[in-house]
This record gives C-alpha cells, sequence and structure tokens, in this order.
C-alpha cells in the first residue's frame, strides 16, 4: 500500500496484506478489511501507558481509536484519566510519542472513535452523559463540537447510563451504519451489555435501528457484549469485536452475579445482512503476557502496508490501564487430503523350482488272474388275464395265477 492511503484506525492490531486496488485513498469506513477467522500474534503488550502521558499510576489509560496519517503515521487518540483525549503518533506501530490533546484537557469527552473524512478532516465520535457527540479537527490535533447529541441514549431503552462510542461501517447503498453498547457504569456489575446500532446519509445525523444486534434480546448472539469496533468485508458482510463480562444477568445463591466459565475476553461476529443479525461467534486467544481480562474497548484498522492491526485495553494493578498491540492473520485451515485408492498389485505367481528325483527301478507288472463272472439270469415280463382283469407277472419264469390264462 502506498504512504497515501488513509485508513481508519481502531483499538486492536492485527496486520494483514491486501492489495492496493480494494481501497478508496480514503479513511472512510467503506475500507475493506481482510474477513476472519482470524489468527493473533503480538506486536507490543503496551503501546499506551500512564506514564507517557503523565497520568499517575493506577489509573487508566483505556478506549483508544486512531487513523492512519497520509505520511504514514499512525496517530492514536484515547482516554487518559484526568486528561481527557490525548493524542500519541508513531511510526512503527510499537513506540509513542505524545503530540497534544484533542479538546485542550479534560472536557468529559470519553471513549473516542476517530474516522478520516474524505475532504481530509477528522471527526471523533466520544460517548458522553446523553449518548454519542460528533467533533471535527481539520489536522487530527485540535477538535471542536459540531453537535452534542449526535446519537441519543433516549432512543434505547435499556441504554440509561449512556452510549459508548461508536464502530462504524459504510454500506453498500452509501448510507453508514455505527454500532455501540449501552454504557458501563463503574464501581458496578458486572452486567451484561447490548449492542444497538443506527443508521445515517452523512456520519453527522443518525436514526435509530430497532431491535438488539448483539445480547440479551438478540437473533442469534446473546453473550454480554460492549463497546464494539466494526470492520467491512469486501463481499458486504461486517464483522464486529466486542468484549463478554461473562455476566448473564441475575445472582447466585451467595447473591453474587451469576458468570459463565470461561467466556470472559474479546470475542468477534460476523453479519451477511449489513449488519442487522450477527452469529459465527468466536473467542480470540491472546499470549499470555497480556494478563488476564485483556480485550476490552477494542478497535481495529489498517497500517499503510495494507494490514489489519488490532488494539485493545488491559489493567495491570502495578501500572494500571494500558494498550496493547496485535496483529490479526486470516487463519489458515490444512484441508484433509483426500485419499488416494491405491489398486493392489497382483501377487507374483512363484516360478516352481525343479525337483530332482532319485530313479526308482522299474518292476515288471504281474498279469492279473482273469476273474470268472456267472452271467446274471434275465427276468421277462407276461400278461396273464382273467375276465376283464389283466395281470402282468414278471419273473426268470413266470407263470399266471390261479384262474388267469396266459395272454
Amino acid at each position: 500500500m502506498g504512504a497515501n492511503r488513509k485508513f481508519i484506525t481502531v483499538a486492536i492490531a492485527c496486520l494483514f496484506s491486501l492489495s492496493t486496488n480494494s481501497f478508496q485513498a480514503t479513511a472512510d469506513p467503506a475500507d475493506a478489511f481482510p474477513s476472519g477467522p482470524y489468527e493473533v500474534s503480538l506486536i507490543s503488550a503496551s503501546i499506551l501507558y500512564p506514564s507517557l502521558f503523565g497520568v499517575n499510576k493506577g489509573l487508566p489509560v483505556a478506549d483508544v481509536s486512531g487513523v492512519l496519517l497520509p505520511n504514514g503515521t499512525i496517530r492514536a487518540f484515547v482516554f487518559a484519566q484526568n486528561k481527557g483525549i490525548e493524542i500519541a503518533d508513531s511510526t512503527d506501530g510499537k513506540i509513542f510519542t505524545r503530540v497534544g490533546n484533542a479538546f485542550g484537557g479534560d472536557r468529559g469527552q470519553g471513549m473516542p472513535r476517530v474516522v478520516k473524512l474524505s475532504d481530509g478532516r477528522f471527526r471523533m465520535y466520544n460517548s458522553t452523559s446523553e449518548g454519542v457527540s460528533c467533533s471535527i479537527s481539520s489536522d487530527g490535533l485540535n477538535f471542536t463540537s459540531e453537535k452534542t447529541t449526535c446519537i441519543s441514549k433516549t432512543s434505547f431503552a435499556s441504554a440509561k447510563s449512556g452510549l459508548t462510542g461508536p464502530g462504524i461501517v459504510k454500506l453498500s447503498d452509501g448510507r453508514y451504519r455505527a454500532f455501540f453498547s449501552d454504557m458501563v457504569i463503574a464501581g458496578t456489575g458486572p452486567d451484561p451489555h447490548q449492542v444497538f446500532s443506527a443508521t445515517s446519509t452523512d456520519g453527522l445525523t443518525w436514526t435509530a435501528d430497532s431491535g438488539v444486534r448483539i445480547g440479551t434480546g438478540a437473533a442469534n448472539v446473546t453473550r454480554s457484549a460492549e463497546h464494539p469496533a466494526a470492520a467491512m468485508h469486501a463481499d458486504g458482510s461486517i464483522t464486529l469485536f466486542f468484549y463478554d463480562n461473562a455476566s448473564r444477568g441475575g445472582k447466585d445463591a451467595m447473591g453474587m452475579p451469576i458468570l459463565e466459565n470461561g467466556a470472559q475476553g474479546l470475542w468477534y461476529a460476523t453479519s451477511t445482512d449489513g449488519g442487522l443479525t450477527f452469529a459465527n461467534e468466536h473467542q480470540m486467544e491472546f499470549p499470555s503476557s497480556l494478563g488476564h481480562g485483556f480485550g476490552n474497548d477494542p478497535d481495529v484498522f489498517l497500517d499503510k502496508d495494507g494490514n489489519m492491526i488490532l488494539w485493545a485495553g488491559g489493567f495491570d494493578t502495578a501500572v494500571g490501564g494500558y494498550i496493547g498491540a496485535l496483529k490479526l492473520t486470516k487463519q489458515v485451515v490444512a484441508a484433509t487430503p483426500t485419499p488416494i485408492a491405491v489398486k493392489p498389485l497382483p501377487s507374483p505367481t512363484p516360478t516352481p523350482m525343479p525337483v530332482q528325483q532319485t530313479p526308482i527301478a522299474v518292476r515288471p507288472t504281474p498279469t492279473p488272474t482273469p476273474v470268472v463272472t456267472a452271467t446274471a439270469a434275465k427276468k421277462i415280463t407276461i400278461t396273464c388275464v382273467k375276465g376283464k382283469l389283466i395281470k402282468k407277472v414278471t419273473a426268470i419264469k413266470p407263470t399266471c395265477p390261479a384262474g388267469y390264462k396266459k395272454k
């Protein structure tokens, strides 16, 4: 890919080569990502962390997003506790340098998701107490508010606590679809979460879609899902990456939340109907160096070489919240070879070996003494009659019974 390619950066890192003909020269949500299933390999366990932004140890750095700049630089936007939306740049995707703050300080804007528009400007979507806000920037460093609430939480009855920053794709009909979940309330839960969606023709004014995409009430994938990232594929299918906190609602006999064993972590599922119904869910397995619970607040983007990058968050009590980078490549499933029927070769017929025999003296055959056999007497049959009665008699010397005459 040339350095002039502009792609959406989202927060989970994966690398995958694609042809240059697959993309428009923008960071539009129409960028096409490789489809799964995916294999994961580590780029760096920690690319963004508290001390990089002057945040006290033990506090969170989370909810990362970014874009690929025209010169190939990766720009990351991340929430930093007590700082707001901090910005950092990297030329290799591993080592980042702080370059600014989107709003000049903490202005209550959380969970950034940034897209680069076709006119070269940057639009940031943030989670607010009322839903999702939209802000605009010409340089990707200084943002001003466009619309305080471009997606309202009031359109989603179970999202009383607010909405997360959205993952956005461009549909085949030219509209945009945004995916987001209800907000996690700090210090509570874990509670199950749901993913919703909304559509827009301009990326600024949004209309809520009815129903639930993932979570309780969804058609297929009903596990808890929060803060999704979205990826469009060349065939029009859409993959959502989301975090499952394993909560299934309700409490056990001890009053503890009911959790599904082994479910906590990053998952992804795919839609073939424009992002309304999702299925074929998979759980990602990360290197142990990333720690238990890694994978929250994911986001995905393509680097300057067309590789698919995936970023996500983790928390270490000794450090605080951090962002790790991974690469996702399409999983290669080895085909099982079809057995070939082999016709057995005929067994060779052994050539008989000549057996040397010891000569045997020939003795003259004695002439047998003729045996005289008496010739058996021949029986004859006669017919005897007595009035209308007829009787046949067979013997060597047959005679008619008394009263019968030989005919």
